[in-house]
């Protein structure tokens, strides 16, 4: 049952981030074209550039409803809307936390396909080993999924293609919308025990190089719930220099202390805090593409053991990689990066992983997928939400 406190609180719009209340919100007539027929949406076209019409809007101004009656066909609906941007919410709005989760970097760091193994890792071994469960919630996010992450990596063995601009295309601003549903057995029976909302952002990598860009269409950075900042190693001069042509290097892109330093700002101003104030926001630095410099790390280092979190999350096994992270972050850059970070992050850790397990640059085939440890960041950010527990080594 929704709760009181729910229908007047403020909420999130997981598309255009604008804020609202449950009890404002409008709703869409459900009937199919040929019962009710379509209109144009002034306010969805304005948001998105789109004029496809679509069912009517019917009117939520009279306070707190479940459901609406469309006037023209009596068809009553539960389709509630946006009221800034007239987007269909996820059917979760006010029944569960909605947490937004932005995946940041220069461009070709990994982003798209970090979360095309990270979501397939935990729709099918990370989720069933933590009693969690993955569910798209919307039809876009399926047909997205599929083909903009699924199959070109797992189908068809190719990287996916870069992510083109928000300016260009609005497209790029839906995000890959998830339910997550945690359960346990009680008295041999399986019960679910709550649920989160889920928002994915894949963010192109032009869009962090220009800070009034950054203010337009990123704004869900300042909303989210939590970051993670993909590093590519190969990147850093001096990372390229030691591994002497032993492997397919990308272009040179924008510096990650340049993101990190935009994105900070953008939070500051996003959330009006003062200049000197440290950020709650909880950032998760990742290198990807650890498969490629794995020569170059200790042999003895954590970071190079596979993690554990089936009955919780490992913070024995996160301090140690954090630790080793940070000593490599500030040997391999000529930037203070961990230095900013700590300065500026209430919370914050430093991972390594691997999506793809090769290195596509050159030939952008994927022989196999082989992951490493791309669930610990977000793993780590879900216990920050304090939405896994502890692990016990009891």
């Amino acid at each position: 049952m929704l709760a009181l406190t729910a229908r007047f609180r403020t909420e999130t719009c997981p598309y255009c981030f604008e804020q609202f209340k449950l009890a404002e919100t409008p709703f869409r007539c459900s009937s199919p074209p040929a019962r009710c027929t379509p209109e144009p949406d002034p306010v969805r076209e304005r948001a998105w550039e789109d004029p496809t019409p679509r069912g009517r809007v019917l009117d939520g101004a009279s306070g707190f409803r479940r459901e609406a009656r469309c006037e023209a066909c009596g068809q009553t609906s539960r389709k509630r809307l946006c009221p800034h941007c007239h987007m269909e919410l996820p059917h979760t709005m006010g029944y569960s936390r909605n947490l937004i989760f932005a995946v940041i970097g220069a461009k070709e760091a990994g982003k798209s396909h970090y979360l095309a193994v990270l979501i397939q890792q935990l729709r099918k071994e990370i989720g069933p080993d933590l009693d969690m469960l993955l569910s798209p919630l919307d039809d876009a996010t399926i047909r997205r999924y599929r083909e903009d992450f699924y199959e070109p990596v797992y189908e068809e063995g190719q990287t996916i293609r870069a992510t083109l601009s928000a300016l260009g295309d609005r497209r790029v601003q839906m995000p890959l919308v998830y339910s997550l549903t945690f359960t346990r057995t009680r008295f041999g029976r399986r019960v679910i025990t709550g649920s989160v909302t889920l928002v994915f952002f894949d963010t192109a990598g032009e869009d962090l190089n220009d800070e009034d860009v950054m203010n337009t269409v990123n704004k869900y950075i300042y909303r989210s719930d939590g970051i993670l900042l993909l590093l590519d190693p190969l990147q850093l001069p001096r990372v390229r220099d030691r591994l002497d042509g032993r492997v397919s290097l990308p272009m040179r892109n924008t510096e990650t202390a340049e993101i990190l330093a935009r994105t900070i700002n953008l939070i500051l101003n996003g959330r009006r805090l003062s200049p000197d104030a440290m950020i709650a926001t909880p950032l998760a630095v990742a290198f990807s593409k650890f498969d490629a410099v794995g020569d170059l790390v200790d042999p003895q280092f954590q970071l190079l053991a596979d993690s554990d979190h089936r009955s919780g999350y490992d913070l024995q096994d996160f301090d140690a990689v954090n630790g080793e992270m940070q000593a490599l972050l500030d040997d391999w850059s000529d930037q203070p990066i961990v230095h900013e970070v700590r300065t500026r992050f209430k919370k914050f850790g430093f991972f390594g992983l691997s999506a793809l397990g090769c290195n596509p640059h050159g030939d952008q085939r994927i022989p196999r997928v082989l992951p490493r440890r791309v669930e610990d960041p977000f793993l780590w950010l879900l216990h920050k939400n304090r939405l896994i527990p502890t692990r016990s080594r009891s």
